[in-house]
């Protein structure tokens, strides 16, 4: 478990799960799916390779304490979306200005949360928008960033960067 700058947003893996939950953070899953661990399959009950796009749930579920997201890592940007990061980066920003501990996690803790955290970080300008963000973030924030060209493309369209 990492702590990002000066916040109390944190990214890790699904095996930290528990150690968040003891301390009282608040949850967010980028997992979409795991056996044995909590996901957003698991949360949401759906069975197979994927959630039904009919599911009222598809792309995500939030609770007060957690929002599991539907978030596949993948080459491909079309699986996150806006309709999708918009809730969980207000979740976010809902309980850092409340003064709770957030937690992010995915299964390797190397695409997904750590990206979710950068989104963070750039929708509320708290990191510089440029060619060297995604270096600026590795190196002195999270150096576990390994990021799938899916975060990377989706990231880069929307900031612009």
């Amino acid at each position: 478990m990492i702590g990002i700058k000066d916040l109390k947003l944190f990214v890790g893996v699904k095996e930290e799960y528990n150690i968040a939950r003891r301390k009282g953070m608040k949850i967010v899953c980028a997992l979409n799916r795991a056996n044995g661990f909590i996901t957003h399959q698991s949360i949401v009950g759906w069975q197979g390779r994927g959630c039904n796009a009919d599911n009222p749930y598809y792309l995500f579920k939030r609770e007060d304490d957690a929002i599991y997201l539907n978030m596949v890592d993948t080459e491909d940007s079309k699986y996150i979306n806006d309709e999708m990061i918009n809730p969980a980066l207000e979740f976010i920003h809902h309980h850092l200005t409340n003064g709770n501990e957030v937690f992010v996690y995915c299964s390797l803790g190397e695409s997904r949360s750590p990206s979710i955290a950068l989104m963070y970080l750039l929708e509320y300008n708290l990191i510089e928008k440029n060619s060297n963000t995604f270096t600026v973030f590795k190196n002195n924030y999270y150096p576990n960033f390994y990021p799938k060209n899916g975060n990377l493309y989706y990231i880069k369209n929307r900031w612009g960067i």
